[in-house]
């Protein structure tokens, strides 16, 4: 009958009561009050607003933790953060002090080796940077200090083999410096003879520190040369002098504080209206009776006890009544009129992510749907049920009193584990804040389309709404990074595990119950006396470590709104370049050694791992957190270099995509995705129809079908560069493949050489069935809009780069097993 329904309720307050102008130019002035106004009521100049909003619009939402905020103070907070407490390093069991507690990560397992890999990229830029002197690189985050020191001994110590003259130069150029958060990581990386200093990858607020200590260098060491030379300058950005070349970081973004997003599906949201978005809190609540016994066993008085537990009824009364007092609320209340208001909240809380009810977003369908539909009644009256036993005798803690009880805990670990059992954390959600639409409104834009087709993708599938993780400081990062690096370019290398926006939205919306935060595999004996962990991951927070997978895309469109280029995006393994090359910048002729991990160590899991060929895969085996498509990549960004082209590239090896559009055109299908959403969206009928094709055997089919695909794709960059190193490129053009396949004797003779180089690391069918896929495509070039196997097309794909490309001509054989 009239413009935004939301605004009318009962006999008293309706449109013909509010709007009509016998009152005044702006209707009845009785009618309005804060969002109710007479232009949104009465000339629908804004859409109608979420019961979301209507439900919880009375409360200060602040007071429950955002997400986010309980991440950082549960790892980096001075209270119970499991960095700041020194909890990450190893003090018992055997670990030493220099290794983490509850895990390893590459740079330490594969040591010297990945520090050599990533030295080499790091003389190659230097090379593409036309020998910038100085040449400072920056690592932050650095966990233990084991990669910077392995990076700055193969410097020193020329241990990949550069040409002497070259390598002087090199040497002579290179600075490295370590920013670290965690006090404790910060002193066993000094203890390393590491160069340190504080500061937090999450703000651009830690630019100035660094780039003072950059100033510091061993050649700013005198009087004259602080006050004169250009590189011995601290301000507020880095310069041409004084400016950072290579930011690199490993196992960093993971850490960064997460928000959960959730986006409705009902009508029409506008994505990148900040309203149409609700973002997930935190919310603990314990007993009574178990809040006494632990402020008792922290000595605390009688009288402060009791205080303290009238305080937080009323807290609890006023702020969950406040919510169930609003319109949305006394319909939910008239459905369940027994509810206890705590119960009442949570309730409707988690009826969003019933799937089959299809909730509306707008607050009078969901008024309406509360009156009028049964089915929705009984579901919300067993809910209740359910959480007023849960929640039987309890209070809320407010994030306040929750870090107070943590800090106090601190001393007495075995009522801090008593704590943690007896503590519910429970999630509402809200509106986004003002600060909030400020911080992600960049987001909003920039990941418009990639979340449309999220949108066209559920809406018919029934989904009524989809959820997704974001890390403002992902953005922050990059900020940092532009503020470090000099104004003549350099390089941003990210290493973690992770993948790309749609690939982790499709997970996280699949999955409603997932909030994208997961707790790496802990040691046994660690976990003694604490909650099941893994059962929901805020249970041990501050005792065991968070990660949340990466998300590529987002910090790349970061770089890119800067004027940034993404060179490459791809699995860690593809870091490494076994043969030596050419590379000539400004006339010079470079001979850049190649290095392998597999030619210098042994095919420990660690080494299958790190090239693909994981062990770590089933959820039994890595806590339900493992998977292909999220495993370990790589990110390289280039801030535009100031140095005339040719610019050779730094990596030759095919790149993966980042957006489901940019899709490599030879890929058949895609391994990197999650192989549901790809397998669905590769059908030409409408999602609900392909979903009705599925069966069991197809599902089984697809997850390993995309799984042997995702790994073997790494095997074929392998093998091509194996082929190149130890025997050239004109060995491989397509005659000569059409040559060895032809031949038996030639084949059995690869065929064997090939065994013995990766068969410790790969089965043999997979090996002889990739290696025959590479040289047949080799023999029978492909042509353009041909599609084929990822396998396939990374092989010919890796041929070009090595072969074709610019520089990638090889001038001598690696001694690899051959």
């Amino acid at each position: 009958c009239c413009p935004n329904a939301d605004c009318w309720d009962g006999e008293a307050f309706t449109y013909a009561a509010c709007c009509d102008t016998k009152y005044g130019p702006t209707g009845n002035a009785g009618c309005w009050s804060g969002d109710y106004t007479y232009e949104h009521c009465c000339l629908a100049n804004r859409s109608s607003q979420s019961w979301v909003e209507i439900f919880v619009r009375e409360i200060d939402t602040d007071q429950f933790y955002g997400m986010d905020d309980f991440y950082t103070d549960a790892q980096y907070g001075n209270d119970f953060g499991y960095y700041s407490t020194g909890r990450v390093l190893g003090k018992a069991d055997g670990k030493s002090t220099h290794e983490f507690a509850h895990y390893t990560t590459y740079p330490m397992a594969l040591s010297p080796h990945f520090g050599r890999v990533l030295c080499r990229l790091v003389f190659i830029m230097w090379v593409r940077t036309h020998e910038r002197a100085p040449f400072r690189v920056v690592e932050m985050g650095a966990g233990s200090g084991q990669l910077g020191f392995d990076i700055t001994q193969c410097v020193k110590k020329n241990e990949l083999g550069i040409q002497p003259a070259v390598w002087r130069r090199f040497v002579a150029a290179f600075e490295y410096v370590i920013m670290e958060r965690s006090p404790a990581l910060a002193e066993r990386q000094r203890e390393r003879g590491l160069r340190v200093v504080p500061g937090d990858a999450q703000t651009s607020k830690s630019c100035k520190p660094v780039l003072a200590a950059l100033a510091t260098s061993d050649a700013c060491g005198g009087e004259e040369a602080r006050a004169q030379a250009p590189e011995c300058q601290v301000g507020e950005r880095g310069t041409s002098f004084t400016g950072a070349s290579v930011v690199l970081n490993n196992e960093l973004l993971d850490a960064f504080a997460p928000v959960k997003l959730q986006l409705s599906l009902y009508g029409h949201p506008v994505v990148t209206e900040c309203k149409s978005w609700q973002e997930m809190r935190l919310v603990h609540i314990i007993s009574e009776s178990a809040l006494t016994a632990i402020t008792q066993a922290l000595r605390h008085s009688p009288q402060r006890i009791e205080a303290m537990l009238v305080d937080l009824r009323g807290y609890t009364s006023e702020v969950f009544c406040r919510v169930t007092n609003s319109s949305v609320g006394q319909a939910a209340m008239k459905c369940a009129p027994q509810s206890s208001c705590l119960a009442m909240v949570f309730a409707l809380s988690e009826l969003m992510g019933h799937h089959d009810l299809q909730l509306p977003a707008a607050a009078h369908n969901m008024r309406l749907r509360l009156r009028k539909d049964k089915d929705l009644c009984a579901r919300l009256q067993e809910t209740v049920a359910k959480l007023e036993v849960t929640f039987e005798d309890s209070v809320v803690l407010p994030r306040q009193v929750y870090r107070m009880l943590r800090h106090q805990l601190r001393e007495v670990p075995d009522w801090e584990v008593e704590f943690l059992s007896k503590t519910h954390t429970r999630q509402v959600p809200a509106p986004l804040s003002e600060s909030r639409c400020d911080d992600l409104q960049w987001w909003f834009n920039v990941h418009e389309a990639r979340i449309t087709r999220l949108i066209e993708l559920y809406r018919p599938l029934g989904y009524p709404n989809i959820q997704l993780l974001v890390r403002p400081g992902e953005r922050n990062f990059i900020d940092l990074v532009d503020c470090l690096m000099s104004p003549s370019g350099g390089f941003m290398l990210a290493i973690d595990y992770g993948a790309s926006f749609e690939a982790l939205a499709h997970s996280m919306s699949v999955e409603l119950g997932s909030d994208g935060v997961f707790i790496p595999p802990v040691p046994q004996e660690l976990m003694h006396g604490l909650p099941d962990c893994y059962a929901y991951w805020p249970l041990c927070a501050g005792r065991v470590d968070w990660t949340t997978f990466v998300d590529f895309t987002n910090v790349a469109a970061a770089g890119e709104q800067l004027g940034w280029q993404t060179l490459f995006y791809g699995p860690q393994s593809l870091l490494e370049h076994l043969g030596r090359s050419n590379m000539t910048v400004n006339n010079h002729l470079y001979d850049i050694p190649g290095y392998a991990v597999l030619a210098n160590s042994w095919a420990s899991r660690y080494v299958q791992n790190w090239y693909g060929q994981e062990s770590l895969a089933s959820k039994e085996q890595s806590a339900g957190w493992q998977q292909r498509w999220t495993s370990f990549k790589w990110l390289l960004l280039e801030k535009p270099l100031a140095v005339p082209p040719p610019h050779p590239k730094v990596i030759t090896f095919p790149s993966w995509h980042l957006d489901s559009e940019q899709a490599d055109p030879c890929w058949s299908f895609d391994p990197s995705a999650v192989p549901l959403a790809d397998w669905i969206s590769r059908h030409e009928s409408e999602p609900r129809d392909a979903l009705s094709e599925l069966s069991d055997e197809i599902n089984d089919n697809l997850g390993r079908r995309y799984s042997a695909e995702y790994e073997q794709a790494q095997l074929a960059v392998r093998i091509v560069d194996w082929f190149v190193a130890t025997e050239g490129c004109e060995n491989f053009r397509p005659i000569a493949a059409q040559r060895l396949l032809n031949s038996q004797g030639l084949w059995l003779t690869l065929r064997t050489r090939l065994f013995k180089a990766w068969q410790d690391v790969w089965n043999t069918d997979a090996v002889e069935r990739v290696a025959l896929a590479v040289l047949r495509r080799l023999a029978e070039p492909m042509l353009d809009g041909e599609l084929a196997t990822p396998v396939e097309c990374a092989g010919f794909q890796t041929y070009a780069g090595l072969c074709e490309g610019l520089g990638g001509g090889m001038r001598a054989r690696a001694p690899v097993g051959s």
